[in-house]
């Protein structure tokens, strides 16, 4: 049998209400931590940059010298376009060409908007004069109109100006 003298109460009232309370230092510490992490996030945001690309379709043409490549840029993403611009064509659209791309760049900037049911674009012309060769060096013959995905490799952009840049674009608009 159990003594009285071995059952004695371990929590009492003023126990109980100091086991159930978290300590405010620990709160502090914490909310100070996640603040800090919070900073460091946002920093890293302003300070680390990455190539900002527009994504766009490409028709390719094969003339006998020559080739002639039509980018469709959309209307809204031709301020961000300069001559000398990468551009990086793929054939990711075409069986059997996956992963086989093409480098090139842009010549000319367009000024003429051309409004589709798709919606409006610019169209850049690129020539070249050259085979048509990939990365890989392998040459390429298009025996008629052909396709091609497009990406445009504008300026290196910061996360916090591509986040910024829609909201300061819309209080722009309100003034």
């Amino acid at each position: 049998m159990v003594s009285e003298k071995d059952n004695i109460e371990l929590r009492s009232e003023k126990v109980r209400n100091l086991i159930g309370q978290i300590p405010p230092v620990i709160v502090r510490a914490g909310i100070t931590v996640i603040f800090f992490i919070i900073l460091i996030l946002l920093f890293g945001s302003w300070f680390f940059k990455f190539e900002y690309t527009i994504k766009t379709t490409a028709t390719i043409n094969q003339h006998t010298e020559n080739s002639i490549i039509d980018l469709k840029i959309p209307a809204n993403e031709i301020s961000k376009i300069k001559t000398g611009q990468k551009v990086i064509l793929n054939f990711n659209n075409i069986p059997n060409l996956y992963n086989e791309n093409i480098l090139t760049e842009i010549q000319t900037i367009p000024n003429t908007l051309e409004i589709t049911e798709d919606g409006g674009f610019y169209t850049a012309e690129i020539i070249l004069s050259d085979k048509i060769k990939t990365e890989t060096g392998k040459s390429l013959f298009i025996k008629k109109e052909t396709k091609a995905n497009a990406e445009i490799v504008t300026d290196k952009i910061s996360l916090f100006d591509r986040i910024m840049g829609p909201i300061r674009t819309l209080f722009n608009k309100q003034k």
